[in-house]
């Protein structure tokens, strides 16, 4: 099974629909797009948005090119009447034959028809450069913003996995016992990082703040949202326990303990 988010992200199908593909990557595009819908949606879009571009970038014909190649139709009707006639054509002398001008239907009109085709062709292959440097565009942004989310990551990842990390989970007390924090505390960098595992929605105007006791007095480590992201707080140089309470939007002086949610202490 294919990453189809990244197939369709890789271009192949602007190139598919410009020709730009071997026989191979044609029959590929082809066979995928019947077995996964997502990259037929695609298909069929691209398709259309080149299309309208070039519909909607057309060239009119000449106001006159009608009445010219109808008087040219009409005068070789004319011609071919001529031609038709009985007997008394033969009595025509071969100088005035000679004289008698003849008129020819040039390849005008054709050649009007083939220069609005390729005018057409060259609107579509116009609208689908635009199309494509912006879809570029937007692969790229993606691809810059997935370079910052990975590096952040990454960083996390090695701050996790130092060997001087403490984790405490802070277990739901009587007010809200199936609730449940995990808070990731490093003594030598004094960071803290914390993960929500479980808390009950917090009501508007309201926010959940993460303190640290030290020598029994509870210290402010920032307040957090319930989103279910490993969220970094406030530097802790001591903490003998931690505990979450529910306080105002911004936090509070002074922990609301009959809105304790969780604590856990920190093993010795």
């Amino acid at each position: 099974m294919i990453n189809t988010k990244a197939y369709i992200e890789s271009g192949i199908l602007e190139d598919y629909l410009s020709g730009n593909v071997t026989d191979q990557e044609r029959r590929e595009v082809e066979c995928l797009s019947k077995i996964y819908p997502e990259i037929r949606t695609e298909l069929d879009q691209l398709g259309e948005a080149v299309e309208r571009y070039a519909f909607a970038h057309r060239v009119a014909p000449p106001a006159d090119l009608k009445d010219k190649i109808m008087a040219q139709l009409e005068f070789a009707d004319e011609k071919k009447e001529v031609s038709s006639k009985d007997s008394s054509l033969d009595r025509v002398s071969e100088e005035e034959i000679d004289e008698t001008p003849v008129y020819t239907l040039n390849s005008r009109q054709s050649s009007f028809q083939w220069g609005w085709v390729a005018a057409a062709s060259v609107a579509a292959l116009i609208g689908s450069a635009v199309y494509f440097n912006a879809r570029l565009d937007t692969v790229n942004t993606t691809l810059a913003q997935q370079s910052v989310e990975l590096t952040q990551k990454n960083e996390l990842i090695a701050n996790l996995n130092n060997a001087d990390n403490q984790f405490v989970t802070l277990k739901g007390v009587e007010k809200s016992p199936n609730s449940a924090v995990r808070v990731v505390w490093n003594p030598k960098t004094q960071e803290v990082r914390l993960n929500v595992l479980s808390l009950p929605t917090p009501e508007a105007g309201k926010q959940y703040q993460l303190w640290g006791l030290v020598g029994g007095k509870p210290v402010d480590l920032g307040v957090f949202d319930v989103n279910g992201v490993m969220q970094k707080m406030k530097a802790a140089p001591q903490a003998e326990a931690f505990a979450v309470t529910l306080e105002k939007r911004g936090g509070s002086a002074s922990p609301t303990l009959s809105e304790m949610y969780v604590m856990g202490k920190v093993s010795s």
